[in-house]
């Protein structure tokens, strides 16, 4: 059920704010605030697109919503996860969406909702085309938003369904997949964080449109249990694939999913599994990608499934992630903890990945997340699609630019400790690591392998400071001390 006005399902203002002033945006900082300290990001972008001499250190190209979105009825919006249709253009799906440019005292709540794009010269800034809906860019999905409580307490029954991707299929269908929000988990509205200190969720669901160009959506049948809603329930397997991310590999018939616990998941990871295009609403065709007893990597129906990607530290999550294919390799970008948004890439979805690239760090720009790669984008020219929430100041997405060229080469002790150096698919079989273990490293040498790879507007100095930060919180601070300072009021 589409709502247009600024209540939830039974009246409630979903953007109300408690008298600390303590809202959904504390969480989306994930542990940025706790490891950056009071000093820590920039509101603005002025000062955040030169360095201290003057250089420039920023990629800042332009804002995406806002004045841009105002002629297809929003303002206020997040995420712009972006997939190329088989048409060549590009679909854009965000989060929720508002008539006025922050969540505060709104109307026309919605989410997701869907741009469509196609000009590619990016370096000039993207410019929407038109919007799903017409001239007011509408609620894609038919679903109802429900008052906190009773999501929070009913099984199914979601505040808001929050896109995660979507992907073209090679039949003309397009899926999408959201995840059912159960929980923000503010404490003043009575949430309760998951065990991994974030948000709940109930299930991550894919929704089908058979239209030419995704106009109009609906649920995706369970083939084998014959139901309605083709869910990856929040439980089991499926836990780990809330948030999630989808490509195709050329030459394969395969849809590799690519996915982390719910909300922002102290101490997880990125993990992988696929399943043939034409099978995706059968759950029994799914294989996941793991480590067995023996330590050899291979598919399997029943996992075991082992994290390619891991959290930076116990007290860092990764947060919402987005996969592309650019020029031959895939290309995962996510946020990295309190160290930004973050890009790796492979020569193939297993594997081997190159080391954390930083793209822009909260010292760039604050309360950043939700770094999406736009598909035109080539290796030496990427253009990035990046949210930030900042209070009742801002709330929306900028393009932001640089590149995806990232190292997997290192000598020595520090290369055995990596033990990921090779730049070559990890095919079932591998033994070992899919992705360099940096996080094992003494402190100095973290350092010196983050600012290595990472982009050249970048300051080392802030690949440094936030990697002091982390160390200081993972040895001096309990995780549950840690959660509660990024819980901190913003304003």
């Amino acid at each position: 059920m589409r709502r247009d006005d600024h209540t939830s399902g039974d009246g409630t203002d979903p953007t109300a704010r408690t008298g600390r002033g303590i809202s959904r945006a504390t969480f989306l900082k994930g542990a940025a605030g706790a490891l950056l300290g009071a000093g820590g990001g920039l509101g603005g972008l002025g000062a955040a697109t030169a360095g201290a001499a003057g250089t420039p250190r920023a990629g800042y190209l332009k804002d995406l919503t806002g004045d841009e979105t105002a002629r297809f009825g929003f303002r206020g919006t997040d995420l712009g996860f972006t997939a190329r249709t088989n048409h060549g253009y590009c679909i854009s799906i965000f989060g929720d969406t508002f008539d006025q440019p922050v969540p505060v005292n709104v109307t026309g709540w919605r989410s997701p909702v869907g741009l469509r794009q196609s000009n590619t010269d990016l370096q000039n800034g993207i410019r929407w085309d038109n919007a799903i809906g017409g001239s007011r860019a509408k609620e894609m999905i038919p679903y109802r938003h429900n008052d906190p409580n009773y999501a929070r307490n009913t099984p199914g029954q979601v505040v808001t369904e929050i896109p995660n991707d979507l992907i073209h299929l090679p039949d003309g269908r397009y899926i999408m997949s959201t995840f059912g929000v159960r929980d923000w988990a503010i404490p003043e509205q009575g949430g309760i964080p998951s065990a991994g200190g974030s948000w709940r969720t109930w299930y991550s669901r894919l929704w089908t449109s058979t239209d030419t160009h995704a106009e109009n959506w609906t649920t995706t049948w369970n083939l084998e249990t014959n139901r309605e809603n083709m869910d990856y329930w929040n439980s089991g397997d499926m836990s780990l694939f809330q948030n999630n991310t989808m490509i195709m590999w050329p030459g394969e018939n395969f849809v590799y999913v690519y996915g982390t616990n719910e909300g922002r998941w102290n101490g997880g990871g990125i993990h992988l599994m696929r399943v043939p295009w034409d099978k995706m609403w059968n759950y029994s065709q799914y294989r996941f990608w793991g480590v067995d007893g023996s330590g050899r990597w291979d598919w399997r129906q029943y996992g075991p499934i082992t994290p390619i990607i891991n959290a930076p530290s116990r007290t860092e999550a990764i947060g919402e992630l987005s996969a592309q294919v650019i020029e031959g390799r895939v290309v995962l970008s996510f946020l990295n903890g309190g160290r930004g948004a973050v890009t790796q890439t492979a020569t193939y979805p297993t594997g081997l990945w190159t080391a954390p690239k930083t793209q822009v760090t909260y010292a760039q720009a604050q309360n950043i997340y939700a770094p999406i790669v736009h598909p035109y984008s080539t290796l030496a020219n990427s253009h990035i699609l990046l949210s930030q929430w900042v209070g009742s100041e801002y709330y929306g997405v900028r393009q932001w630019t640089g590149n995806l060229y990232g190292t997997v080469a290192a000598r020595g002790s520090v290369g055995a400790t990596l033990a990921v150096t090779k730049d070559e698919p990890a095919l079932p079989g591998h033994v070992g690591p899919v992705s360099p273990q940096w996080q094992e490293l003494p402190l100095a040498e973290q350092i010196a392998v983050l600012g290595d790879n990472t982009d050249n507007r970048v300051s080392r100095a802030d690949i440094a400071a936030v990697t002091r930060s982390a160390a200081s919180a993972n040895t001096g601070v309990s995780a549950a001390r840690h959660r509660a300072g990024a819980m901190a009021p913003t304003d």
